[in-house]
């Protein structure tokens, strides 16, 4: 067999497994970008910053979050009621997460599992952590300082989840969506709630 046919076979070979790859990844409930870098704020170009807070932990900063949603057409009688107009997903809203330090892949996991535990007490969450797993595929083993994850959900509960802007997960999971806002906006937060939405508040 000459080289230039063994070459051409080579190729054809992994052409064939990358189809392979990209149909399975295609059928998968979470859609999983391969290549495609999507802008994470091209899609909600009207929201408008709601509010933004800091996550320590062991009075290191973790993480800087932003919460951007549509104006409301009304004024909320308080907080409490604006956060549940918030948790009922009434309105296209936008979660940006910016890493201020060095995080692994396993360490967002756990911290998204351990606000999901805190804000679900009763409920049962195996699911929920095969499903965060399906999500944290997309990221980076290491992810550096600077690095962003994006959560943009939709009324219709289409949740697409976004890393360095580029889109890595799109589903239509509502319990996955509504464990990830309550880690947040539940009944125990892991963050100052009101911090998120102070622009809405003082407007």
């Amino acid at each position: 067999m000459s080289k230039a046919i063994l070459n051409r076979g080579l190729i054809l070979l992994m052409v064939t497994c990358f189809s392979v790859t990209a149909k399975a990844v295609i059928d998968s409930t979470y859609s999983h970008s391969i290549s495609v870098e999507n802008s994470s704020t091209a899609i909600s170009d009207a929201l408008k910053l709601s509010g933004t807070t800091v996550k320590k932990r062991f009075f290191f900063s973790v993480y800087k979050l932003s919460h951007f949603m549509a104006k409301p057409s009304v004024n909320f009688a308080s907080k409490e009621v604006l956060i549940t107009f918030i948790l009922n997903a009434d309105t296209q809203q936008r979660l940006e997460l910016e890493f201020l330090r060095d995080v692994t892949r396993e360490q967002i996991e756990e911290a998204l599992m351990e606000g999901i535990e805190r804000n679900n007490v009763d409920a049962d969450l195996s699911k929920i952590k095969e499903d965060i797993k399906r999500l944290s595929a997309g990221f980076q083993d290491e992810v550096k300082k600077h690095s962003t994850l994006t959560l943009s959900r939709a009324p219709s509960d289409k949740l697409s989840v976004f890393f360095n802007n580029t889109l890595v997960v799109e589903t239509e999971n509502k319990a996955l969506a509504n464990a990830l806002w309550s880690i947040w906006f539940g009944k125990d937060p892991i963050v100052d709630t009101e911090d998120l939405v102070q622009n809405l508040l003082a407007n």
